[in-house]
């Protein structure tokens, strides 16, 4: 037997579901699934001076995070991952406790990656309906999900990705990166590089924010608030009394590489970065990250022997 539900009627089940989730379609959107848990921009907590009240944002909608694919099922499995050490992170998974994540695949799911309920093609007019937990298990039962006995099952490949073979061997990758501080390729890349941060903006697993603070113009109120930054940008590692530790473009564009491959892969055993391919996508210089790794572990490769 197997959970199937046809194409036609997925639009009719996502209308039903609005009656008790804010429900997000993905298929289109240029962000991550990030955004909806950690904001680009965030108030925290407000304070009014003259009540002495301090509250914190409380948020109480269930969401539905709706077609995301097999890969950015994987990014939101790892940044659970990471939101939750060394510490929880309250405003993340404030939000994110109350989410149900949604696949849409057009590909075979050898493994799931990830998320609650993944609707899998199986033939052109049906996907088969994979719960994964007990979220998925409430959302699966309605009308327009069937048991068949004998459904048409089609194999659908999985598109090739250079990347995702890469990194395959999280270690290798991670040694590369942390030998090459030196290469010749980050002189390269200092010239091309912008230094705008859309890498980081728009990468699924990026997880930088910086904190400030707005002050009412009589002073009686104030809002912390915290945003998206990035490690390439030229404030990043800037502090008190002026001081720089990454002042030049090359050295943030190389320590946004080292974070994501040498000390993801020390902290949790894996690079933190999913092939997705949207940095490439988006960079205005058109840099392609996995053309630098494939260089340096190359050079790596050569120096070792």
């Amino acid at each position: 037997m197997a959970l199937v539900v046809d194409e036609k009627q997925i639009k009719d089940w996502l209308v039903q579901l609005k009656e008790k989730f804010v429900v997000i379609d993905t298929r289109k959107a240029i962000l991550p699934a990030k955004q909806y848990f950690l904001p680009p921009r965030q108030d925290i907590f407000n304070f009014d001076k003259e009540n002495g009240h301090l509250t914190s944002s409380d948020y109480r909608k269930k969401l539905l995070v709706f077609g995301l694919n097999l890969i950015d099922l994987e990014a939101m499995t790892q940044l659970d991952e990471i939101m939750k050490k060394p510490q929880p992170d309250f405003f993340y998974w404030q939000k994110r406790d109350k989410a149900t994540l949604v696949g849409l695949t057009n590909e075979s799911v050898k493994v799931a990656p990830g998320g609650d309920i993944i609707l899998e093609k199986i033939n052109p007019r049906q996907y088969q309906v994979l719960v994964l937990t007990d979220k998925g298990a409430k959302i699966s039962k309605n009308k327009f999900f069937k048991d068949i006995a004998k459904p048409q099952i089609k194999k659908y490949l999985i598109k090739p990705n250079h990347g995702r073979k890469m990194l395959l061997d999280s270690e290798l990758l991670a040694d590369a990166v942390d030998w090459s501080v030196n290469h010749k390729i980050w002189d390269e890349l200092a010239e091309k590089c912008l230094g705008c941060g859309i890498c980081a903006y728009i990468c699924p697993l990026c997880h930088c924010f910086s904190i400030k603070d707005r002050v009412s113009l009589n002073g009686n109120e104030c809002v912390r608030c915290r945003q998206w930054d990035a490690c390439t940008l030229p404030g990043f590692a800037k502090i008190a009394g002026g001081h720089n530790f990454h002042p030049s473009i090359k050295e943030r564009y190389y320590n946004w590489f080292y974070h994501k491959f040498v000390r993801a892969y020390k902290e949790y055993g894996k690079s933190q970065c999913v092939a997705c391919g949207r940095c490439k996508k988006y960079c205005p210089a058109g840099i392609d990250i996995m053309e630098v790794l494939s260089e340096i572990v190359e050079d790596y490769k050569k120096f070792k022997k």
